[in-house]
């Protein structure tokens, strides 16, 4: 049975088959085609059970082709090196679109019958910002009716707010390629905290490398998933409210966005 653990993790293609997926059928016909063996496809399940193996849709993904792909990832490694050390302030950032439209991902359902969720006759969105101290774990958010560099200022700002912790190190803020991180508003905000900030480029199309993106995972497992919320005031209440409680509780931002211990 080892060589069923092999084969569920190889493309049947590469091995000549005329199939892109296996199921426990096709996998017990191959077993016995390659072994002689002859195995039910319950036992083939059980057995991939046992290891824990299950049913999951998978993740569609994108090779960066950033020809500087390997440069920015070292410079970005070597940028949480120096937070983990205390010489800078680390940041990741990112921005999130929020919309009475319910999000949807697997839920329970009795047999035979499909939950139903309610949707709006007509979808409003709003849109979101991140912004999470690379080390602690401090969380810092705005919400607007646009995804603009107003937007992205907004939550930059509140950095340099006389509630903000003293910015004794400098501060790196790690962002992707949208174009609002540089408009001319957003180029002067930078000019005007040159000694104190800058914006890092993560790779084109890297989103796994954002912390910010798993916890925008979180947020929607925890607010917009299967919930219509009427309103879009009750949805940025809701969403705001996940937003206070998180910042209150700096561990747990960490670990949801898969922060260095």
């Amino acid at each position: 049975m080892k060589r069923l653990l092999e084969l569920i993790e190889v493309d049947p293609r590469s091995l000549g088959c005329p199939f892109s997926n296996w199921t426990a059928p096709l996998l017990a016909l191959y077993l016995q085609a390659e072994t002689g063996i002859a195995l039910d496809e319950s036992r083939v399940r059980d057995y991939l059970y046992q290891h824990e193996y299950k049913l999951l849709r998978p993740v569609l993904t994108v090779e960066s082709p950033d020809p500087e792909y390997e440069t920015k990832v070292s410079r970005i490694k070597e940028l949480q090196r120096q937070a983990q050390a205390g010489e800078i302030d680390l940041y990741d950032e990112d921005e999130i679109d929020l919309a009475l439209l319910p999000t949807i991902t697997h839920c329970w359902c009795q047999r035979g019958h499909q939950r139903i969720i309610q949707t709006p006759r007509k979808n409003q969105k709003r849109s979101g910002a991140g912004l999470i101290h690379w080390v602690s774990g401090k969380l810092y958010w705005a919400s607007s009716d646009h995804k603009d560099n107003a937007l992205f200022r907004a939550v930059l700002s509140q950095l340099f707010e006389p509630t903000a912790s003293p910015q004794e190190r400098k501060i790196s803020v790690v962002i992707d390629t949208y174009r609002i991180h540089f408009a001319k508003p957003v180029l002067a905000f930078l000019q005007a905290h040159q000694d104190q900030m800058e914006l890092v480029c993560l790779p084109t199309y890297s989103p796994k490398l954002n912390p910010v993106e798993r916890f925008w995972k979180h947020l929607r497992r925890k607010v917009t998933h299967h919930t219509f919320f009427q309103t879009v005031e009750r949805l940025l209440e809701a969403v705001t409210g996940f937003f206070q409680e998180l910042a209150a509780h700096p561990d747990t931002v960490r670990s949801v966005a898969g922060l260095a211990a």
